[in-house]
């Protein structure tokens, strides 16, 4: 859920005149999940107006499990970006999953944690550190952001500390153009098979990932047996430009005219059946959807 404004260098929060046509047009999104059987979202947007939150939750029926962290340094607000001591960093996450966020009693039910890429800088180490014991302190579940660097998010990860079974990281379909894709394949299984779960999201978003390359990566993962490793979810990611709502793939680097329809209720219109028509079973889909996440957060 995309609530901030964000551009390529800088965060901008919502300016006074849009913050009434963001809690509507969330609200609407929101209700539209609900009407295809969504009944919870987890949002990992880890910066986020509080205020709205509070606003959109008291209209809705749908749950919204909200987090804390850190997203990429360059898209969060400047008192996040500019903190660069790893204790302020483990402070500031254990205070909004224990106390509260912004102000409220409302806890963070789970960190996310981000890397622009390969390797991991210095200041995202000092996050990945932090936040790897508030988990150990608190049990909260850790999610990260860039899936080009699974194999060394979820190494760095493991020696901070990190329990596995509450690790998923996510976009693991993303960013893997050029290379094969059974040697992508093999890779997550690896990670798979060590306890973490991993998290497809680009749905209908072939700039990122072919459906050929996605089909093919869920498959090779669940014929190894590890259908319990794997989360299917929507990233459904807009913000404001110039006054008017612009949905990730629609900027001009894309062109999609398809961006505006993958919003929550996508999963359920058009990922699960065409998952379906793939040869994905509906246990399997049920397994992604219902079963996974509860035993994530449960801590099963």
């Amino acid at each position: 859920m995309a609530l901030d404004s964000t551009t390529p260098a800088t965060y901008t929060p919502i300016t006074g005149d849009l913050r009434s046509e963001t809690v509507d047009f969330v609200v609407s999104l929101l209700k539209d999940a609900s009407r295809v059987g969504i009944d919870t979202i987890v949002d990992l947007t880890p910066h986020r107006p509080m205020d709205l939150y509070q606003q959109i939750a008291k209209q809705l029926p749908v749950r919204i499990v909200p987090s804390t962290g850190f997203y990429r340094r360059e898209k969060i607000p400047k008192q996040l970006a500019d903190m660069d001591d790893e204790g302020r960093m483990e402070e500031y996450m254990l205070r909004e999953v224990t106390e509260g966020m912004g102000g409220t009693k409302i806890r963070a039910g789970i960190i996310k944690i981000a890397g622009e890429g390969t390797p991991l800088s210095d200041w995202e180490k000092k996050v990945f550190r932090a936040a790897a014991r508030v988990q150990k302190y608190t049990g909260v579940p850790i999610a990260t952001h860039d899936g080009a660097s699974a194999r060394e998010q979820f190494d760095f990860l493991l020696q901070a500390g990190v329990n596995p079974r509450q690790l998923v990281l996510s976009h693991v379909d993303t960013g893997r153009r050029g290379r094969p894709r059974e040697q992508l394949a093999k890779e997550l299984l690896s990670i798979a098979k060590e306890g973490c779960c991993l998290e497809v999201d680009t749905f209908g978003q072939g700039f990122y990932a072919p459906w050929a390359d996605l089909v093919f990566y869920l498959r090779f993962v669940c014929d190894a047996g590890f259908t319990h490793r794997i989360f299917i979810s929507m990233d459904c990611n807009w913000h404001w430009v110039d006054g008017k709502r612009v949905f990730e793939g629609a900027e001009a680097s894309y062109f999609d005219p398809n961006a505006s329809k993958r919003t929550y209720a996508y999963m359920m219109t058009d990922a699960v059946p065409a998952l379906l028509k793939s040869g994905f079973s509906k246990k399997e889909i049920d397994t992604f959807l219902v079963e996974n996440p509860r035993r994530f957060f449960c801590g099963m």
